[in-house]
């Protein structure tokens, strides 16, 4: 089986795994009668949805029959099984000033590099960059992400002409504040017949440190290509920053072997419940770089 087919089927698998596990992530739950935290958990919090397409957001401190005691910053109700449609817990410092603030979807990367972050198990998401390029990951345990992504250059055979990735990432350490990581990009490029020129790629170690509101992203790698590993590696900085309820700074710079220019990026990403979108600019420092760079637009999907 050559490695152009080969990638192809396991980028299939994944993307259709990804089809398969997001519709079980939005079936509807019999609101009351989830798992609901002890009285007086201060940790978790309660986001009610009713049936008039309100929304409340505070603690569910007691249930009984078909109703429910609710606090929030506005004071105590009683809620009606009747009333309401869903009830999701989250923790409570994803709660500021009575609003939720979501999660950002793409925390596992930057703009397109890693972070030390893995998805947990049975998380996923589909990207994608300028139409022309998709990806899709899912976390196989709580420490190993798997993901493949694929070009989609319009052509007459569309297979052969493209180029196939895996993508493994591995958890060697994870807390509050650092994650580590270990993974590799491993590319093919079937349009070229000698099988052991078409294979390349990058192996890579990753740190993040920091909260999900502010991190800073170190990682460094030896790419190969043909058989033969680089003689130096490269490295990458990142940086996220986030900026309000709705938005996040991105930054992701390289520095290449035999190179003295970094290629930096920057941007915005913005952060929905499932979806986020970068926008951003990708130059070369120096005289030749242009300003403000090459514009960066891309897009995330997240399940469960």
């Amino acid at each position: 089986m050559s490695h152009a087919r080969f990638t192809h089927r396991t980028l299939s698998t994944l993307i259709a795994l990804a089809a398969c596990l997001a519709p079980c992530t939005t079936s509807a739950q019999d609101p009351l009668r989830t798992a609901l935290p002890p009285p007086g958990d201060s940790n978790t919090r309660h986001i009610v949805q009713l049936r008039d397409g309100s929304t409340l957001v505070g603690r569910i401190t007691e249930s009984w029959g078909d109703s429910a005691r609710f606090e929030s910053l506005s004071g105590r109700i009683t809620l009606r099984r009747a009333d309401v449609t869903s009830v999701r817990t989250v923790p409570s410092s994803s709660i500021r000033n009575g609003r939720y603030w979501a999660d950002d979807p793409n925390a596992t990367r930057l703009f397109f590099a890693p972070t030390g972050r893995t998805l947990a198990k049975g998380e996923g998401y589909y990207s994608n960059h300028w139409i022309f390029l998709s990806d899709a990951h899912v976390g196989i345990t709580d420490r190993f992400t798997l993901g493949g992504a694929m070009t989609m250059i319009p052509s007459g055979d569309f297979i052969k002409n493209n180029v196939y990735f895996i993508s493994p990432k591995y958890a060697i350490e994870q807390s509050e504040r650092l994650n580590i990581a270990a993974g590799a990009f491993i590319g093919v490029a079937p349009f070229f017949d000698n099988a052991s020129s078409n294979t390349f790629g990058i192996a890579y170690g990753v740190a993040t440190w920091g909260t999900p509101d502010a991190s800073l992203t170190l990682g460094g790698g030896y790419g190969f290509a043909g058989g033969r590993m680089a003689e130096s590696p490269m490295a990458m900085l990142g940086v996220t920053k986030r900026l309000s309820r709705g938005w996040s700074f991105v930054s992701e710079n390289w520095l290449f072997p035999n190179t003295k220019r970094p290629l930096v990026s920057y941007g915005l990403r913005s952060i929905g419940e499932r979806t986020a979108w970068d926008i951003g600019f990708v130059t070369i420092l120096g005289e030749d770089g242009i300003v403000p760079g090459v514009p960066w637009l891309g897009i995330t999907w997240k399940f469960r």
